[in-house]
This record gives structure tokens, C-alpha cells and sequence, in this order.
């Protein structure tokens, strides 16, 4: 359905371009003066117009199918979409030093937005009907016995539009051997056997005292398995902050785990990864020549210090930094919080404060071992410590820094490298 969705929405730019161009040109003289721009003009720069276009979508997670998503938030994603798009379109138009209309923006942005709503509209009433006609149903189960769990799978029988074929329940602390009429297909600790064996797509969480690291540990064991965790009640606390609550059926939902980036989306990412690597790495190079005259003069050590980091999937690597701190400095010690730390060099002060002590992570970028996004790669004695609970809290706090790398962290996080 994506592959459907992108040629649509680059349909709708298209005829966005066309609708934009006509509204224009038959407005009235009295608010603006006429258009003397050809229809040929706005044409030859439709197609990076549909470039930019896909990439705002691209950008609002447009082409990822949520089961649970209302009407508002998809309208709002796609406000959302739409905007953005008119505005890469709006600073490409700047930056060609081409003669367009501006009024021709504020037409385009409307004209997109409704017809991009409608199209919209037209697939989410296709996946509708085909949902009732039981076409594109996900296996689903239930982890929990309980009074919410029956009132779960009661919802999924009554309401078709989820889409959901019950597989059964999965019990926490040992259950009968059918519930309501479904199997009990194991116990929790059971999960990943009972996810390969009933080829279950998505697990409900519909037990409100599941233990909080249990239940990430869990997430993150299938975290390579086909499967979406969704958590219907129980342990909010510690996701809240960083997750939506979408609805299923009138009741509250979390999803706990987005699944792995798409090839194509993890190619782009690592092209970007790859591309702007490339040009910090040639424009920072008198950094480069100065940092290894001036560290070496005042240390007498290398200029480029190594570190062994947890990477992803909690792979180890060695992380690159200028040298700012003295030979005799214990590698592994807390870093410095006070300015007058006698362990950092003149030199290597005036490297942190503007934070070029980490121009080297651009070859562990380049490498493969870190990212321009995403959580910052800890130390291996830090990484033991890490309860799947708190990786979390730390993968959220951290979602909104400026750090480059991606860590073990992510194999317990609401999101993915």
C-alpha cells in the first residue's frame, strides 16, 4: 500500500501545481496584478516540487499504515506534511533565483491540503471495507487473563475495522487453558516462541501490573521479530512522555516499539549520514591541522583519543575525540563539570566549550559505528548497569539532543536507529 500511497501523493502534487497555477491565474485583477507566468514554467519545476512534496510526507511518517490512527491525527500529519512541503518548495524557489509567483504558494499549500485530505480519505474507506471483508488482518495476542483482557478480545470480535484475528491469550502468573472460548498459548516468558510458532503480528498488553522491566526486557528480546507491542494498560509511567496514545475500539493505546526502519529508509538515512559526513569532514579540516599541532605541543601524546563505546545491538567500537585532557588522566573518569579541572589542557577547554572535541566522531560516522542521529553511545560499564526501564527514560530525555551516535540503548527504546 506505500508503493500506492507515494504515486498518489505525487499525483496530488502534480495536480496541486495545476489547481495553484489556475486559481492564480483567474484571480481578480483587483487583488493581485496578472499572472504573466506560462502553465510550462511551474510544470518543468514540478517534478522537484513532487521530491520535495514526498519528503514532507516522508517526513510526518505518512507512509507507515496505523491501525489505530483517528481522523484528526491523520488530518493533523497531513497539515503538518503539506506545510513543510511549501516550505522546502518556498526556499528551493529562493535559492534557484527563478522569477514565480509567491501567491502561487499559498495557492499550492490549499490546494494540496484538500486534495491530499481526500486522497487520503479514499484509502483509509479502501482499507476500511477491506478490513471488514477480512482481507489484511494481523494475527493478534492478548497478554493477560484478566477482566480487561476478555473486554479486548470482545472489542477485536465485535469490531471488524481492527482488523485483528484473535490467536489467543498469553498468561503472566498462569491461567486456565482457555479464555472466553480462545487458547492460553503460553506463558509470558513463552512470548517469542509463541510469536514464531502462531505467527503472531501484534501483542496487546492488557495487564496493568506487568512489572515495568519485565516488560521491556520482553520487548526487547523480540525487538528482531516481526512484531508490534501495543500497551492497552499498564505500566504508563515510563513512556508517556515520548508516545502518542492512539484508540482502539473506545479503549486507550500505546504503541511501545516501533518496528525497524524499512531498507529504503535506512539507506537514506546512511546516504545522509554519509553525504553530510563528508562535507563537515572537508570544511572542518583547518580545525584538523591546528588540533594536531597545538595537542601534540602541550601534551606530547596523540591528538586523537580512543574510547571503547557500546554501539547498536550493543556492539562494541572505539569513538574518536581530540585529546583535551592530560596523558595521565584516568580514560574512563567522570567527565570534567568544573571549568578550572586541572585534567583539561588550555587548549582542550576551548575545544569543549565549543564543542570541536568531537570533530573525529565523523570518521566513526563515515565507518558505519555512529550516526548524525540518535542516542549517545555510553561507556561498556555504564551499558551493564541499564535496566530495560531506564534505557528507556534515557533513550527518551535523549531523543531531543544533539548528539551523534547510535547506541544499545535503542534495542530498548519506543524507536529505532
Amino acid at each position: 500500500m506505500a508503493a500506492s500511497m507515494v504515486v498518489c501523493d505525487t499525483a496530488v502534487c502534480f495536480g496541486a501545481v495545476v489547481a495553484a497555477y489556475y486559481m492564480r491565474l483567474h484571480t481578480p485583477t483587483s487583488v493581485l496584478a496578472p499572472l504573466g507566468h506560462p502553465l510550462e514554467l511551474y510544470l518543468r519545476a514540478a517534478p522537484v516540487v513532487a521530491l520535495l512534496w514526498l519528503a514532507g510526507f516522508l517526513h510526518r511518517d505518512l507512509y507507515s499504515i496505523r491501525r489505530f490512527q483517528s481522523p484528526l491525527a491523520e488530518f493533523q500529519a497531513l497539515f503538518g506534511a503539506v506545510s513543510a512541503a511549501t516550505i522546502y518548495v518556498a526556499a528551493c524557489s529562493f535559492l534557484s533565483h527563478t522569477d514565480y509567483s509567491r501567491a502561487m504558494l499559498i495557492f499550492f499549500w490549499i490546494a494540496g491540503l484538500v486534495l491530499a485530505t481526500a486522497e487520503r480519505g479514499v484509502f483509509a474507506m479502501h482499507r476500511r471495507r477491506a478490513l471488514i471483508r477480512g482481507e489484511n488482518d494481523s494475527r493478534a495476542a492478548i497478554v493477560g487473563c484478566g477482566e480487561l483482557a476478555t473486554i479486548v478480545a470482545d472489542r477485536i470480535s465485535r469490531y471488524q475495522t481492527l482488523g485483528y484475528e484473535l490467536a489467543g491469550f498469553v498468561s503472566v502468573n498462569g491461567a486456565p487453558d482457555d479464555v472466553g472460548g480462545y487458547p492460553v498459548l503460553g506463558g509470558f516468558d513463552d512470548l517469542p516462541r509463541i510469536v514464531q510458532e502462531h505467527d503472531i503480528d501484534e501483542v496487546l498488553v492488557a495487564r496493568a501490573d506487568l512489572d515495568v522491566d519485565r516488560l521491556m526486557a520482553m520487548v526487547s528480546t523480540c525487538r528482531d521479530l516481526p512484531v508490534q507491542f501495543n500497551l492497552i494498560a499498564g505500566p504508563l509511567h515510563m513512556l508517556v512522555g515520548s508516545a502518542e496514545f492512539t484508540d482502539f475500539a473506545d479503549l486507550q493505546v500505546l504503541p511501545l516499539e516501533r518496528r525497524h526502519f524499512p531498507w529504503w529508509q535506512a539507506g537514506i538515512k546512511r546516504l545522509l549520514d554519509i553525504v553530510v559526513g563528508l562535507l563537515a569532514l572537508v570544511a572542518s579540516w583547518p580545525v584538523w591541522l591546528i588540533a594536531a599541532v597545538v595537542i601534540r605541543r602541550e601534551t606530547g601524546a596523540s591528538a586523537v583519543f580512543r574510547q571503547t563505546r557500546v554501539g547498536l545491538h550493543g556492539e562494541p567500537f572505539v569513538m574518536l575525540k581530540f585529546r583535551t585532557m592530560r596523558p595521565s588522566a584516568d580514560p574512563y573518569a567522570p567527565a570534567p563539570t568544573d571549568e578550572d579541572d586541572e585534567r583539561v589542557t588550555p587548549f582542550g577547554r576551548w575545544l569543549r566549550k565549543y564543542s570541536l572535541d568531537e570533530l573525529p566522531q565523523l570518521l566513526n560516522i563515515l565507518r558505519g559505528e555512529m550516526s548524525l542521529v540518535g542516542p549517545r553511545p555510553e561507556m561498556p560499564f555504564l551499558v551493564e548497569r541499564y535496566t530495560p526501564s531506564s534505557a528507556a527514560r534515557t533513550c527518551r530525555s535523549r531523543r531531543t539532543s544533539s548528539t551523534t551516535s547510535s547506541t544499545s540503548i535503542t534495542a530498548h527504546c519506543c524507536w529505532t536507529w
